[in-house]
């Protein structure tokens, strides 16, 4: 319960440490409401502080309060854990792609992340192109596998694309399907097809690109 700890010494000054974070009393409120454990849990500031001390930015600790607040309710030990595995991978704990990498290590048990490495090697992936397209945009490994294999089924079996280009722009595998990755596929075909683009261009690119700069 949320009053079980003493309001001075644990409940005000988390509470203080939350808004820092957060900017705004209302989305303070708004995020203990939904998660209180965040106000009872003595593990959550303390956590805090070590991603802090780590160099990892109140904005990035601020996005996981709203998008996955469970990454920061767990033990000391196994935070640190993390935070020693995903700097030895190359991630920056001062970029964002920290804090995404961190839900997603928090969020995919070890099960379900050794099937969705399993899903990619079906494809013609090896270990390093995982490592290496978890380190360019680790959503990819928040991707559902059904997902995984819809996307590398329309690349590999209708375009007749190499499967291993997204693990060089995995952030392809993060758009929809049929709003984005279909409709931009058919543009790269024409392209290719009238020799308006070279078959070295990334691919991906033509996927993940904005709006705007694809009608440019």
């Amino acid at each position: 319960m949320v009053l079980s700890p003493s309001l001075e010494n644990h409940i005000v000054p988390t509470y203080e440490l939350l808004y820092r974070l957060l900017q705004s009393d209302k989305e303070t409120i708004d995020v203990v409401i939904h998660n209180p454990y965040l106000l009872s849990n003595c593990r959550v500031p303390h956590n805090i502080t070590l991603l802090v001390e780590n160099g990892v930015k109140d904005s990035t600790i601020g996005r996981l309060l709203r998008t996955h607040s469970r990454a920061l309710d767990t033990k000391k030990t196994y935070m640190l854990k993390l935070v020693k595995e995903l700097k030895d991978l190359g991630f920056n704990p001062s970029k964002t792609t920290f804090g995404i990498a961190l839900e997603a290590k928090q969020s995919v048990n070890k099960t379900l992340w050794k099937e969705k490495v399993d899903a990619f090697k079906k494809w013609g992936w090896s270990d390093e192109d995982v490592i290496e397209a978890f380190r360019r945009n680790p959503q990819c490994m928040l991707t559902s596998i059904d997902k995984i294999n819809l996307v590398m089924s329309f690349w590999v079996d209708q375009l007749g694309w190499d499967a291993r280009a997204l693990a060089k722009g995995p952030s392809a595998l993060t758009n929809s399907l049929e709003k984005r990755i279909i409709p931009r596929a058919s543009v790269a075909q024409f392209l290719l097809k009238k020799g308006l683009r070279k078959k070295t261009a990334s691919l991906t690119w033509l996927v993940v690109m904005s709006e705007k700069l694809f009608l440019d």
